[in-house]
């Protein structure tokens, strides 16, 4: 299989799981939307969970054929979570549910997992 399918693929499975992650959340913490600042913090945690297990599974699997710097991903994968929404959340006070921070966070996320592969050391 070539090393651009399966770098989607991961790509799309840690899509899915910041979905799976972020809902379970939201099953274990209910009542987090009228608190902004919770909900910020839920979400980068799910967002920066789902994208660094996925990558580190598929780092040990063997998906990716990478140096892990597992360190360095994790603190790129928060900042890339968090960044997007408090800038969203000092533009607008409030996260409202379908916020296109929310996206960009992922999407930001997913690239501070896979930044420190693009880079030599």
């Amino acid at each position: 299989m070539s090393k651009w399918v399966k770098f989607v693929g991961v790509v799309i499975l840690q899509l899915i799981a910041t979905q799976v992650f972020t809902f379970i959340a939201s099953m274990l913490i209910p009542n987090m939307i009228p608190q902004p600042v919770l909900f910020m913090l839920v979400l980068g945690f799910t967002f920066s969970l789902g994208v660094f297990l996925v990558g580190w599974l598929a780092l040990k699997v063997g998906w990716l054929a990478v140096p892990p710097r597992l360190p360095t991903r994790l603190a790129s994968t928060l900042i890339g979570s968090y960044l997007p929404l408090v800038v969203g959340f000092l533009i607008q006070r409030t996260l409202p549910e379908g916020s296109p921070f929310f996206s960009l966070s992922i999407l930001a996320c997913i690239l501070g997992f896979h930044l420190p592969s693009w880079f030599k050391k």
